[in-house]
């Protein structure tokens, strides 16, 4: 009984440790992010479905500057201003305007993706080589698309590298970290905001 008992502890003691690992690795990676006064970032978005041999790769662009970011991937550009979304599809000369509450947007906010740990998911550290290390987060609720997320981030310098989503559904979204650098000059807040003034010709749909 006191074999298993000590057993049970060994495990507990490190399910404890790997999760606090996991916090610590993860929480310099969002610190680094949030002394840049902005971010610029360009990385790889890949969609794949291995039952399917589906794999699709798009390379995309982001700004961020405190809560506000813009974002552009596959021919769209995403703006936040602080209050709303602006969604710009050129194609169609169309910006749809919505609020951040809609959980498919607030999913492509960049600024989520670097502090996503701290929101409602419980982490564990899984390995550390080469290194980098991996770290999964499981969701605290059933309701998401995906069962866990999975993040690679390169110790020495405390930058995530890549960020996967595994969806119930199998399709997997992943995203890769080309590079992050701090963008000069600053961009003003106004850049976060779709000028519909100096795009006349673009119809804007209130989804509010």
């Amino acid at each position: 009984m006191r074999y298993w008992i000590t057993i049970i502890t060994l495990l507990v003691c490190a399910t404890v440790y790997a999760q606090n690992e996991a916090k610590t690795i993860l929480d310099k990676s969002t610190a680094k992010i949030k002394a840049l006064p902005a971010v610029e970032i360009d990385f790889t978005l890949t969609m794949e479905n291995k039952a399917e041999n589906i794999q699709e790769n798009h390379e995309g662009k982001a700004w961020m500057k405190g809560n506000l970011y813009k974002l552009n991937i596959m021919e769209v550009e995403n703006y936040y201003d602080g209050k709303n979304i602006y969604t710009y599809m050129p194609e169609v000369n169309e910006v749809n305007l919505k609020n951040p509450s809609d959980e498919e947007e607030e999913m492509l906010s960049p600024t989520k993706i670097f502090d996503i740990h701290n929101t409602g998911f419980t982490q564990k550290l899984l390995s550390t080589e080469n290194g980098i290390a991996y770290i999964e987060l499981y969701p605290l609720q059933d309701d998401k698309n995906f069962t866990k997320i999975g993040i690679r981030v390169k110790t020495a310098t405390s930058s995530i590298e890549e960020v996967r989503s595994f969806g119930k559904d199998g399709n997997d979204l992943i995203i890769r970290i080309k590079s992050i650098k701090q963008p000069s000059p600053l961009p003003a807040d106004s850049f976060f905001k779709f000028d519909t003034a100096a795009h006349p010709e673009v119809e804007v749909v209130d989804m509010r």
